[in-house]
């Protein structure tokens, strides 16, 4: 039986929407702050993803961070109100010049540290560099207070200035009045309906949906791209259809689909957090081999769950069992790969026949060379990639 996953941002799709809100929505921060516009270099952002860190909420949030945590140790006079707009009228008010802060560092630090999320690991981070300076205990804990406003909660609506901001960007204005029902502060079109690009050609495209038709493959598509639960019956502001989008962009609507969404209405069910099991989590990856098998929603979600903290395999994962089984998993980040590892190692644990191939899209060094480290062959196109997948078939 072969499975493939497929990542969406960087494999099915170029993310050229959520980039460029991510880049628009950092200089609109970075000019509060009174600074001329600096524009996200891509190698930055290569950067992020590249040591695991692909949420552009969390990227966003790092970014501003870092000029904010610059231009407090470059003024000792500086005070910083905690709200982020006060903060950021301080920081233009004060004159402060501005550093070009180095945002890859950052990357590389908070990649490093694991074991929470990115923006759990800059919060501590960034607390401890302001504490390794000589300010009084009182600018300590303001900027401790902005620290908490800005990467506290970055994925929570109602809390997150970043997120709010975002995601005006990748929705429109008027889808985003529509879906948060609140008023946007710019007006512009949806940037992942403007910018994203198919990111595999009509020929690959269509040799794998039909494969997928005639049963010579099951085909998921994996993605932290927030999506929409058809079981979702709380507010459904928590669930923008972003990665619906992009299927529509790729052309591949017929490829069931395992998003953010998903997993944060399964943590929900369960009082979890969502990034206990958003990819690298295994429960991530076995519920998009579930739904690559044909499971419906709630059943694929609860199988992978109650595999991973149980040990119990349900009958959306029981196919595994009757066939030895390939999975293929098409990633651009080193998360995806990392999360469908550790849903491999799981099931060979259990006695089930199955094997792991690894194909990465990447031309940057920096997410080559982390693809490259996880024993992934790494192609600089996906049309590259699924035709070295099908040679070895």
């Amino acid at each position: 039986m072969n499975i493939w996953l497929f990542d969406l941002d960087g494999v099915l799709v170029h993310p050229g929407g959520y980039r460029e809100a991510l880049r628009r929505t950092v200089a609109h921060f970075s000019r509060r702050a009174g600074y001329p516009d600096s524009p996200l270099a891509e190698s930055v952002i290569e950067a992020f993803e590249a040591h695991g860190i692909t949420c552009e909420w969390d990227i966003a949030g790092i970014c501003l961070m870092a000029e904010v945590l610059d231009a407090w140790r470059a003024d000792p006079s500086l005070r910083l109100p905690a709200d982020l707009d006060g903060c950021l009228q301080a920081i233009r008010e004060s004159g402060v010049p501005r550093r070009q802060p180095d945002f890859a560092r950052w990357a590389r630090l908070a990649g490093a540290m694991g074991g929470e999320t990115p923006s759990e690991s800059s919060v501590r981070l960034f607390a401890q560099e302001a504490g390794h300076t000589d300010a009084e205990t009182a600018r300590l804990d303001e900027f401790r207070a902005v620290l908490k406003a800005v990467l506290g909660h970055p994925r929570e609506f109602a809390r997150s200035p970043v997120m709010r901001f975002f995601q005006q960007y990748t929705l429109g204005s008027r889808a985003y009045a529509e879906h948060y029902r609140t008023e946007p502060a710019i007006d512009t079109p949806s940037l992942l309906a403007e910018r994203d690009r198919p990111g595999l050609s009509e020929g690959p495209r269509d040799r794998i949906l039909q494969s997928v038709r005639e049963g010579d493959i099951r085909a998921a598509v994996i993605t932290a791209r927030p999506c929409r639960p058809q079981s979702a019956a709380d507010d459904l502001t928590d669930y923008p259809p972003e990665a619906e989008i992009a299927l529509e962009v790729a052309g591949v609507k017929a490829l069931p689909l395992a998003g953010a969404g998903h997993m944060q209405w399964l943590a929900r069910r369960h009082g979890q957090a969502v990034d206990g099991y958003l990819k690298p989590s295994p429960v991530h990856s076995l519920a998009a081999i579930a739904f690559a098998l044909g499971s419906g929603e709630v059943d694929a979600l609860e199988a992978a769950r109650s595999f991973v903290e149980e040990g119990q395999l349900l009958p959306a994962l029981a196919d595994l069992k009757t066939e030895p089984s390939t999975v293929t998993v098409f990633e651009d980040s080193p998360t995806g790969v990392i999360g469908t590892q550790s849903a491999v190692d799981l099931l060979r644990r259990a006695r089930i026949d199955i094997r792991l191939r690894i194909f990465g899209v990447a031309s940057g060094e920096e997410k080559r060379a982390a693809l490259e480290s996880l024993g992934a062959g790494v192609f600089a196109t996906t049309d590259e990639a699924l035709e070295a997948a099908w040679k070895e078939d």
